[in-house]
């Protein structure tokens, strides 16, 4: 526990594993640095039994990286945590690691399009079993597990949907059979809710969303119980998946202003779905902030009623889909999420628009939205 665990989320986002270096620089500095002294020969067989931990070589540990990941656990109320090159590097080291060796995985169909895919196309190769499911049924989650079942998986805030899933309810469901809960938790961000305080073992995150901020670097984020954090910390050491120290450096800045982005954010997603769900070019909106959204009531209860940045929305006549993505002008027509600026997506697997709302003046935004959706009529 660092000095500024107890504090509250928006100290820790700015103070939280901040460390006290001999320059006495305000800005945690970049140690850019691919190996690390060894003071004599006992000092060096001391780190060979603690290679993923000791400073000995930055493919398992780096000064600003040991920063951040301080500052990850102590927002994520969590004992450890571990910082990746990117989302699915975090996703997939720590999936590997529970499933080798003949470990099954019980994942949601609503994950994350590549999580999905590396789990259908690669996993299995590598050991693993996996068995999709709808989390928002837990009989079917009930009927999935099986004697080998290591963990169950999900996102608590589905993509690109916004369904809100039962998180109590599935972590309840993972320890009653002796497995564990992973949560991603890249829509929401900690600003919103902290799923280990509810009793996950494990929260992934894209770092690159939210929690950078900016869409300048790319990163994942791991956070957990400690025994399980070591284990992962191992094969991160040995795959090569750490993050480096420059965008370890990015991540600390963007966590900064985490509070703030969200919050404004939410704000002005909400006045969006309700000018979407009011404009008669749509079919159906999903935003969690919406009394009819999958898990409002849960969102709700999580959130304490500020329920994030992204909404998405189908269109009456899907063949114009394409006049009204092409027809923003402010909102960035861009695959990512979480920027300051705001973005729009289009996926057809369900055939929606997304949009990532950033900072920018919520009347411009407003505005912009409007004119797209006119482009239906």
């Amino acid at each position: 526990m660092t000095q500024h665990d107890n504090h509250g989320l928006a100290t820790r986002l700015v103070h939280a594993g901040d460390p006290q270096n001999p320059r006495r620089s305000v800005a945690v500095p970049v140690v850019d640095s691919a190996a690390f002294v060894m003071e004599n020969y006992a000092h060096h067989m001391q780190i060979e039994e603690t290679l993923s931990t000791a400073p000995y070589y930055s493919r398992g540990y780096n000064p600003t990286v040991e920063a951040l990941e301080t500052k990850l656990a102590a927002i994520e109320s969590a004992p450890a945590a571990l910082a990746f090159n990117a989302g699915m590097a975090a996703i997939s080291t720590t999936l590997l690691t529970l499933g080798r060796n003949g470990g099954h995985i019980i994942a949601s169909d609503k994950v994350f399009s590549t999580s999905t895919r590396w789990l259908q196309e690669n996993f299995s190769t590598f050991g693993g079993e996996v068995t999709f499911v709808n989390c928002n049924d837990l009989a079917e989650v009930e009927a999935a597990f099986r004697p080998n079942t290591r963990a169950v998986f999900f996102e608590e805030f589905t993509n690109p949907l916004l369904n809100v899933l039962d998180l109590e309810g599935l972590i309840a469901l993972a320890h009653a059979h002796e497995a564990l809960a992973v949560v991603d938790n890249t829509f929401a961000s900690p600003a919103l809710f902290r799923p280990y305080e509810f009793g996950a073992d494990l929260v992934v995150h894209s770092a690159t969303k939210y929690m950078s901020g900016h869409g300048r670097v790319l990163a994942g984020a791991l956070s957990g119980h400690q025994a399980l954090i070591v284990e992962i910390a191992e094969l991160r050491r040995q795959m090569g998946t750490i993050i480096t120290p420059h965008n370890a450096a990015g991540i600390l800045q963007g966590l900064q202003t985490l509070d703030l982005r969200v919050g404004r954010a939410s704000e002005t997603a909400h006045r969006l779905a309700l000018l979407a769900v009011d404009h008669e070019a749509t079919a159906d909106v999903y935003y969690p902030g919406l009394p009819g959204n999958v898990g409002h009531d849960i969102a709700t209860r999580l959130t304490g009623g500020r329920y994030g940045g992204m909404l998405s929305f189908t269109l009456n006549d899907q063949s114009k889909k394409a006049a009204v993505y092409d027809a923003f002008e402010l909102i960035i027509r861009a695959t990512s999420l979480g920027d300051v600026a705001s973005l729009v997506d289009s996926t057809d697997d369900p055939d929606v628009l997304r949009i990532s709302v950033g900072i920018e003046d919520p009347d411009d935004l407003a505005a912009d939205l409007e004119k797209a959706l006119n482009a239906a009529l």
